[in-house]
């Protein structure tokens, strides 16, 4: 199973999360969001890794989730492949690559707190 696979699976498990395509005519592009207010948590894409700074030119799937500025510094730390957000705000989101060069888990807890960050506050 592929880590996007995974993430897609995963996010199954977390009441009220949805996922789809809603880019015309790009149906590899994956937001993942929340089914009541259509609030983004994450995307899912497919970039060359020379936009993401490696370099190699290699197409491969990465995702964007959100993060807290402190959190975000302590990963780019420990995991120096998870970098400031592709094509976002770097303060508030990070770019997880989904290539198999993290752990599983650690892609999990950070979808499930990205979902967390983002849901409506009561």
């Amino acid at each position: 199973m592929s880590d996007k696979q995974l993430v897609l699976d995963y996010i199954k498990a977390l009441a009220g999360a949805s996922h789809d395509c809603p880019f015309e005519e790009d149906f590899d592009t994956t937001v993942l969001r929340h089914t009541s207010s259509g609030k983004w948590f994450g995307i899912i894409m497919s970039v060359s890794g020379k936009k993401i700074g490696r370099e190699n030119a290699e197409v491969l799937d990465i995702m964007n989730l959100k993060s807290n500025p402190e959190d975000s510094m302590i990963l780019f730390e420990l995991y120096p492949e998870i970098i400031p957000a592709y094509h976002m705000n770097k303060t508030h989101w990070i770019t997880v690559p989904l290539d198999g060069c993290l752990p599983r888990e650690l892609i999990c807890t950070l979808t499930e707190k990205s979902y967390n960050l983002t849901k409506k506050k009561k």
